[in-house]
Order: C-alpha cells, then sequence, then structure tokens
C-alpha cells in the first residue's frame, strides 16, 4: 500500500478480515514452465549447456526419502493420462496425499 494513499473503511476492514478486494470469474494457477522446458531440452542436448537448477522437495516417509517434483509427477505419469498434454495436465491435475488406508 502506498505511503499517501488515502484508504477507506470499507477496503481497511476487507484487508484486516483477510478478503479478497477484487473479485473474478476466472480462477488462475500458478505454472512455472522453465523447469518442463529444461527436462525437455535435455533429451535432445544431453550435455549440461541447457541444464538447469531444479528443485525437487525431500519428504521422509517412514525409512524412505521421497523426492516430490512436478516435472517428475508430469514425465511418470499413470498410463491412463498418457495421452494428456501438458496444458491440460496443469490445467486439470492435482497432487493429492493419500491417507494411510488409501
Amino acid at each position: 500500500m502506498g505511503a499517501k494513499l488515502e484508504m477507506g473503511s470499507p477496503m481497511i476492514c476487507m484487508y484486516l478480515l483477510g478478503h479478497k478486494d477484487h473479485y473474478t470469474s476466472h480462477t488462475f494457477k500458478v505454472f512455472y514452465w522453465t523447469a518442463y522446458v529444461s527436462e525437455a531440452r535435455s533429451f535432445w542436448h544431453p550435455d549440461d549447456a541447457y541444464k538447469s537448477t531444479d528443485k525437487v522437495a525431500l519428504i521422509k516417509a517412514g525409512n524412505r526419502v521421497l523426492g516430490l517434483s512436478p516435472v517428475f509427477d508430469y514425465v511418470f505419469r499413470p498410463e491412463s493420462l498418457e495421452g494428456m498434454c501438458l496444458y491440460d495436465w496443469a490445467l486439470r491435475c492435482t497432487r493429492v496425499k493419500l491417507t494411510k488406508k488409501q
């Protein structure tokens, strides 16, 4: 917020209560495409010239350590989703943590 901006009480209340100050009919999803481009380039250029530092989250689950990466989620997707392009994958799919029962 600007230092010399005059704000009305409705705007201050919305800010303090954590409500949105604007409305839209669309839902947006953040997509970091550079990691996907780097992975695709590594197929044609296996040398290190095009490699970037990919970030992978490491999670300890019992005796195992799991690496989580959105790029690996797409590359190693199930056979039933093999025909899905990257755009549809980013738009429709979300990572869900399974419970112990599942």
